[in-house]
């Protein structure tokens, strides 16, 4: 077993985590707001809920991961099932867009139909970063397979967001960090992607080229799919050290625990999970559940086991 590309694979799971926790309780914030309350946010703090409390970000990532993890592969009916036990379980933090599609599941309409009208009805203010935020479980099972990897990546997005952008996202975002799984180096990671998917949206294009020129103050940070996804790649590109990539995201403020979340994938991915600092570890939980970093790194582990069989 290659266990540093096992720590990559457990980092990027509990990245998910640490930087969805860590951004909660400031999430639509300025960074003025931050910065003037707190200086600068390097600590779990108390929001809506306890410090250390996981949201959605985190729930519906491991919606998609226990789902692989079972069934071996990617099946959309079984997210889709998976994520409506979520939802009527406990879904703290759910986004808009998610709430309308699960709200039609909930009532009986098939999920692929929910996510059909909720799209007739908003387009198109439909490009929110929710289907970005789980999308990574993908990256872990399909690694080794880049035709697979980009198809199930799009196929994600569809159980709740169908926009084209959303889609998008998700496969580039997952292009990029199934390279970084396998040890590529930064540059070869993103001229990779940009080369496999060249045919992605023109606006994901100009905005990944654009992200590597830019300074923390010009990086966006709404909920907007392509804010979000610049936000996530501008941290990996910047920043060698776990902590300071995602202390820097969340400080930026906007939709800090889901930007913070997508960054943790990519930065724990590229430092692996010894990187993760220990005390935000620790933390981590759902409600009384402290076990939530020890279900990371064990869904992270099985995806390692299944990508290496390919």
């Amino acid at each position: 077993m290659n266990f540093e590309g096992l720590k990559r694979f457990q980092g990027c799971l509990v990245g998910v985590a640490v930087g969805d926790v860590l951004g909660s309780p400031v999430e639509g914030a300025s960074k003025e707001q931050i910065r003037r309350i707190f200086g600068v946010l390097r600590e779990m703090i108390d929001g809506y809920r306890p410090a250390g409390n996981i949201t959605d970000d985190t729930m519906q990532t491991l919606c998609l991961a226990e789902s692989i993890a079972e069934l071996e592969e990617f099946s959309p009916d079984d997210a889709a099932r998976r994520l409506l036990e979520w939802y009527r379980k406990d879904p703290f933090g759910i986004g808009s867009h998610t709430l309308q599609v699960m709200m039609r599941v909930d009532r009986g309409m098939d999920w692929r139909e929910a996510v059909k009208e909720v799209e007739r009805t908003n387009a198109p203010w439909t490009a929110g970063n929710g289907s970005l935020m789980r999308c990574s479980p993908i990256a872990l099972r399909y690694c080794r397979d880049i035709v697979k990897l980009i198809e199930c990546s799009r196929e994600s997005s569809l159980l709740t967001h169908a926009n084209r952008l959303c889609q998008d996202a998700c496969a580039f975002f997952n292009a990029v960090l199934s390279r970084v799984l396998l040890g590529w180096n930064k540059r070869d990671a993103l001229s990779f992607t940009m080369e496999i998917l060249a045919h992605a949206s023109q606006e994901i294009l100009d905005r990944v080229q654009e992200m590597l020129h830019k300074s923390a103050d010009e990086v966006p940070t709404s909920g907007f799919v392509l804010d979000t996804l610049e936000c996530a790649l501008w941290a990996w590109w910047n920043f060698d050290n776990f902590e300071e990539a995602i202390v820097t995201v969340v400080n930026l403020g906007g939709d800090t625990d889901t930007n913070a979340a997508i960054a943790g994938a990519l930065m724990g991915a590229q430092c692996g999970l010894d990187a993760i600092p220990q005390r935000w570890r620790e933390k981590i939980r759902w409600r009384d559940d402290k076990t939530i970093i020890d279900k990371c790194i064990a869904l992270a582990t099985r995806l390692y086991e299944l990508a290496e069989k390919d």
